[in-house]
């Protein structure tokens, strides 16, 4: 404690200190944003007022260091109108310069999924966008970051029929 006392009672060791802080953040706001895609979408299980989906999610860290993600929420929205939220604590790592795939279970309510079978009356296609936060835990355990992200896409629904889901993203380009 004495070492710390003298080392920040000097001039020269607060403005190091200050530096190394400076430098820290200025390390940490570099960050490029890692990208999110929606790779699968299952339908798990149902009850009379809540239905509960599982997204298997793509996240591409384009940073040349790891990502340690504690957290994350999302939300699916299917035609422009709210589908699906959830959120999650699981905890794992995007490589640098690299991708990991996570799935998470979301929940729709009655309601919502009955307007939106409602809506797809002679649609071929259906416009999905997921839009969230990743919750990324900050280097020496200062603080958290966190990341939006948004992605837009186009589900085949005739390939959904056929057993499968075609993923298209962004829409536009096929």
């Amino acid at each position: 404690m004495l070492f710390i006392n003298k080392i920040l009672g000097s001039k020269v060791g607060m403005f190091a200190c200050l530096s190394l802080l400076l430098t820290a953040c200025a390390t940490l706001s570099s960050y490029e944003r890692p990208r999110v895609y929606l790779t699968d979408l299952q339908f798990r299980e149902a009850s009379m007022l809540a239905q509960h989906f599982l997204l298997r999610l793509r996240i591409d860290n384009p940073n040349d260091s790891a990502l340690s993600i504690d957290g994350m929420e999302v939300s699916l929205n299917l035609n422009g109108h709210p589908l699906a939220q959830g959120v999650s604590s699981q905890s794992f790592s995007v490589p640098r310069f690299g991708s990991t795939e996570t799935e998470m279970r979301v929940t729709t309510t009655f309601i919502s999924l009955v307007q939106q079978i409602l809506s797809l009356q002679g649609q071929r296609e259906l416009n999905y966008e997921i839009a969230g936060q990743l919750h990324l835990t900050r280097a020496l355990g200062f603080g958290r970051r966190v990341f939006p992200f948004q992605e837009k896409g186009v589900l085949d629904l005739e390939t959904m029929g056929n057993g499968g889901i075609s993923f298209n993203s962004p829409p536009g380009r096929r």
